[in-house]
């Protein structure tokens, strides 16, 4: 009887448990993202109709793939690169909403709008999207670029000094020797019988070398290496098949999340030995 008893509230607390999580996911996945939507509908702010919990990924994944099958490389590049966000400027106009899971995000294409929302809004209190600052913090951690309000205020403060008049100069230099070794590079690419070049792969990987030489004072070798480590890091956070912004997403593909944590160890410990 005590072990009936005992399995009886056992059951009891899966089923309790089972209901709990499935009313989470309910609120978080659909009756949260549509009263959102409904209100930013109410107040002008339109765009593609979002059907959550994927919001507009499924269409922007639709999108990419037909872009991709194109053998024609068009003059609009950014019909080519975004042509979700081409697509939608079309019908929806240069401002309007699109969502990433449930979470929305505002487009601007329209400088005047963008001018006036300057205007209003201080520095400091330009929001940074908490989906992004969870998904993307093995590459940016608690940096400038995803900090807000008062943090982003002192990250900037210590971040100024180095671009100083005579830091910008030491760094154009280093631009500039970066730059003539790669085009040596492609001049004896070329003379040895090989014109074919990846000029993306090989511009990459000289913002890479420039970045890591100016910013952590690193030599080619130990650049280069680093480079290939933010690369990687970035293929993984980056890539398409990613749920970002559907809650819980994270956990769709376990082994892409622990692979881009173990990723941005690696690269904290290279660019900042101990």
């Amino acid at each position: 009887m005590d072990f009936l008893g005992l399995a009886g509230v056992l059951v009891a607390f899966l089923a309790a448990l089972c209901l709990f999580l499935l009313l989470i996911l309910t609120f978080s996945w659909w009756v949260f993202p549509n009263q959102t939507f409904n209100k930013l509908k109410k107040c002008g702010l339109g765009g593609p109709t979002p059907s959550f919990p994927l919001g507009n990924i499924k269409e922007m994944k639709k999108n990419i793939q037909s872009s991709v099958v194109s053998s024609n490389l068009p003059h609009d590049i950014h019909s080519y690169v975004f042509p979700y966000f081409s697509s939608w400027q079309k019908s929806h106009g240069k401002v309007f909403v699109y969502w990433l899971g449930t979470e929305p995000f505002l487009y601007v294409a329209e400088p005047e709008f963008l001018k006036k929302m300057s205007a209003m809004v201080m520095a400091k209190r330009w929001g940074k999207p908490s989906v992004f600052k969870n998904d993307r913090d093995p590459m940016f951690g608690s940096g400038l670029v995803m900090v807000e309000g008062n943090d982003w205020v002192r990250h900037r403060h210590i971040v100024a000094p180095a671009f100083n008049p005579i830091n910008l100069k030491d760094m154009a230099n280093m631009m500039v020797e970066s730059t003539n070794q790669m085009k040596e590079r492609w001049v004896r690419q070329i003379n040895s019988g090989n014109p074919e070049i990846d000029v993306e792969r090989e511009i990459i990987a000289t913002a890479g070398e420039i970045i890591a030489r100016t910013s952590f004072g690193m030599k080619d070798d130990d650049a280069r290496d680093v480079f290939d480590k933010l690369r990687a890091l970035q293929m993984t956070l980056f890539k398409t098949n990613r749920y970002v912004g559907v809650p819980f997403g994270k956990y769709f593909n376990v082994k892409k999340t622990l692979e881009a944590k173990k990723l941005g160890r690696k690269s904290m410990t290279s660019c900042c030995p101990s």
